[in-house]
């Protein structure tokens, strides 16, 4: 078992990446109120267990990572609790639009590990050609053009359904 973090550790980490890993347990979640506990919940997990941070390849992708289990441990969550008849209308849009992200899920599933990282600073992160081209370790010219292959495929998988 990995140890955990210091409070100034964990306090950098939140003040570097804590915008982006909110926009994206909102991105996961549709609820701003869901996004918020997600977040406090992998925070927690960072303090408890936040060495693996300290050695990770890609430190963005590893938060990222525990962000997104707590987002879908609170799906779960939120899954187990009964639902009011007068929602049942709000339940079907939900429905809908889960299967829509569940079909980019795929998708995404189907990129190359070096492209779904780039995809995903790009499309989720929202982090421009340079700082994903700083955070990957590559060249601006290089994210530029797996972009421009990723969007392709994706937009070929997603229309292929």
């Amino acid at each position: 078992m990995s140890q955990g973090l210091s409070d100034v550790e964990v306090g950098e980490i939140y003040r570097a990446y804590g915008h982006l890993l909110l926009r994206r347990c909102r991105l996961r979640t549709r609820d701003a109120a869901a996004a918020e506990d997600a977040l406090q919940e992998a925070f927690v997990k960072i303090m408890k267990h936040g060495g693996a941070y300290l050695t990770a390849e890609s430190r963005l992708k590893w938060l990222y990572r525990v962000v997104d289990n707590c987002c879908y441990d609170g799906f779960a969550r939120r899954r187990e609790a009964p639902v009011a008849p007068d929602a049942l209308e709000e339940r079907a849009a939900l429905d809908a639009d889960w299967s829509a992200r569940m079909d980019v899920q795929r998708a995404f599933g189907r990129l190359r590990t070096s492209e779904r990282a780039v995809a995903v600073l790009a499309f989720v992160g929202g982090l421009d050609q340079g700082q994903i081209a700083h955070e990957l370790g590559s060249s601006r010219q290089t994210v530029n053009k797996k972009l421009g292959a990723i969007r392709e495929r994706l937009t070929r998988w997603l229309h292929a359904r």
